[in-house]
């Protein structure tokens, strides 16, 4: 007697054909991405240049007394990306100032918070500077004005960058 071999048949439905195209098409695109060769710096981007630059922090309501925490030679650290920020410099405490609603007068008034202190930290830190940003840590772009959520050894603070200056210049 003979032995039949059953021989082997593909048989795909419409959705199984469908599938196996868009995979090898994902798989081809993946292995163009993954040969071709990276493209060389043109003349249309911008150059970087490298210094170094000190920026100030204005650390926002801390409790009186907690400020000492803060000191020169502190490591500061994104709290949300972890960018390096650089070294603390100095730290100076400030009284805190807040606007409050004057209900007598219905005007808003700069009044002082008794308990609570505002901390000026200075940093230094090497930078990029391009065209488009002053970047510290490898991507974190500083801004005058924004708010900086910062880690340091043994506390976490917000505050406005409120000045920087770049070394040899002011």
């Amino acid at each position: 007697m003979e032995q039949k071999t059953p021989k082997f048949r593909l048989r795909l439905n419409l959705f199984d054909g469908i599938v196996l195209v868009l995979a090898l098409v994902v798989g081809a695109v993946l292995l163009w991405f993954m040969v071709k060769p990276a493209p060389a710096a043109s003349a249309d981007t911008p150059a970087a240049n490298s210094t170094t630059i000190r920026y100030t922090v204005r650390f926002q309501k801390w409790i009186k007394g907690t400020e000492s925490l803060i000191e020169p030679g502190d490591k500061l650290v994104d709290n949300i990306k972890n960018y390096e920020l650089g070294t603390v410099v100095y730290a100076e405490p400030v009284r805190m100032e807040s606007l409050m609603l004057d209900h007598e007068n219905r005007q808003y008034v700069l009044a002082a918070l008794d308990g609570y202190t505002d901390v000026l930290v200075t940093v230094e830190s090497p930078c990029t500077i391009t065209d488009e940003a002053v970047t510290v840590g490898g991507g974190y772009a500083l801004r005058v004005g924004a708010t900086a959520y910062i880690r340091g050894e043994g506390y976490m603070a917000s505050g406005p960058i409120t000045s920087m200056e770049r070394e040899g210049l002011k």
